[in-house]
């Protein structure tokens, strides 16, 4: 796709606004959010059908609805509320597409607010706390099911060195991808890098085996960029070497000390951290969970592992994306350094899932053309492969670390020593059974539901 293609492609898009387009959208939007229930796929499947197979109300075409997906699917954030954003896009502009991603995620945002709200304020009962203790185990075996089906995925875009069958699904699997996955499962649960690092560190893998002709014929071009990359994933590193000089003028600087006023300020951590978020969970709403194990449990410390599973339960029983659980973790941030303001803790709320959800706004709306043409290199195509069976490594480590606060509590109902660890052994069953449901067709919000209703019992009972 050329320059001139792109310009073209703006138009091409990009619809008019008008009030009575803009109202038309808000109601379907808002629509969807409410009855949305099932995951992004069921939300796509309601826009293919209503919105493009729909002659009364056919915004565009099968072609370009498609081209889409394809692209939303490869964006960083969430596909469907992309998705739902660029259908507003292309059917009224800028306003229409501003329109749709607000109403479409309105009604979750209330729920998971709400939620939060209630989980927060009585989370010390007993009876909130048997709920939760069973919810717990629940959404670590939610997590690990939806690897599975992403590894199914994942593992079929490489090549297939060898083929096979589970309950009746055909594996073709790719030995270097399956590599990548259990190498960035073992390095996200045992050192908890960035996981950003961990993503190009495999693209680039993934570049030099697959297209290593490419990378021969293209090594001066390749060269300086690779210095570029080793020396931003080794500066802490380099600059401990360097030694405490280097530190002291860096220090010194009065921009250095600008940031350190402003990065003090909990309002702007949450909003920079949640933009840096939302700019890349490649690979749907469940990247969000290294992202949040690493930074915000484990060296933010705004909230524990146990809160933070559960900050995703409230996540998966409601109708949007994954994604808002990032309104849980601001609205616990902000009521604490409030002192336990809940208008201020909604307004957190409110700032995380701005900052979360931003960038999706401008992918589609300032750069979808961009998009376009960069899907078309086969370069960046390969790179890609790669990269999912990285993700769903980087979600299966940092699920590894939430699961000890879930399998490993204070007082477990049915204690298991193991090596010198007490495992609940309850929690245990509870995540493997939860797993084992999920992977058959069994709803999520169903086995939470459930999971709650058996921590009850379980917790004053055993």
């Amino acid at each position: 796709m050329t320059d001139s293609t792109v310009d073209a492609a703006k138009t091409e898009y990009a619809g008019r606004s008008t009030p009575g387009k803009l109202v038309e959208i808000a109601r379907y939007f808002l629509f969807i959010g409410i009855v949305g229930f099932g995951g992004p796929m069921v939300h796509i499947a309601m826009m293919e059908d209503d919105l493009v197979g729909d002659e009364s109300k056919e915004w565009t075409e099968q072609s370009v609805f498609m081209e889409g997906l394809a692209i939303c699917n490869m964006l960083p954030g969430p596909a469907s509320t992309q998705l739902g954003i660029f259908m507003g896009w292309i059917y009224a502009g800028t306003k229409g597409a501003l329109v749709a991603g607000f109403f479409f995620m309105l009604p979750t945002f209330v729920l998971v607010v709400f939620f939060s709200w209630l989980y927060f304020a009585y989370q010390q009962v007993p009876a909130v706390e048997a709920v939760f203790y069973g919810i717990n185990p629940v959404v670590i075996g939610l997590i690990v099911g939806a690897c599975y089906s992403m590894t199914r995925s994942a593992l079929e875009e490489g090549r297939t060195d060898v083929a096979f069958e589970i309950r009746g699904n055909s594996w073709n699997v790719d030995y270097l991808l399956v590599v990548l996955l259990v190498a960035t499962t073992l390095v996200q649960a045992v050192f908890g890098p960035n996981p950003v690092l961990l993503f190009v560190l495999s693209g680039l893998l993934g570049v030099a085996v697959y297209r290593s002709d490419w990378v021969r014929s293209n090594a001066r071009r390749i060269a300086p960029w690779a210095i570029v990359g080793a020396l931003f994933a080794f500066r802490d590193r380099l600059l401990e070497t360097a030694g405490p000089a280097v530190r002291t003028v860096v220090e010194a600087s009065p921009i250095w000390g600008a940031l350190l006023v402003l990065w003090t300020n909990p309002w702007v951590q949450l909003f920079a951290f949640m933009i840096y978020t939302g700019s890349f969970i490649y690979g749907g709403g469940l990247v969000l969970i290294p992202f949040i194990e690493t930074y915000v449990v484990s060296e933010f410390g705004w909230m524990t592992g146990r809160e933070f599973v559960d900050g995703i339960a409230i996540g998966q029983l409601s109708p949007g994306p994954v994604v808002m659980t990032t309104a849980f973790v601001g609205y616990k941030l902000i009521l604490d350094v409030t002192g336990g303001v809940v208008a201020l803790a909604v307004v957190g709320a409110l700032v995380a899932t701005i900052g979360a959800f931003g960038p999706s706004f401008a992918f589609i709306i300032g750069f979808f053309p961009y998009f376009a043409r960069i899907r078309e290199n086969e370069i960046v195509r390969t790179a890609l492969t790669a990269v999912n069976a990285a993700v769903i490594g980087a979600i299966l480590g940092a699920t590894v670390l939430l699961a000890e606060e879930s399998f490993i509590v204070e007082q477990p109902a049915l204690p298991v020593p193991i090596a010198g660890t007490v495992f609940d052994l309850f929690a245990v069953v509870l995540g493997v059974a939860t797993y084992w449901l999920f992977v058959r067709g069994v709803h999520a919000a169903y086995l939470i539901a459930g999971g709650g209703a058996i921590g009850v019992g379980a917790f004053f009972l055993l």
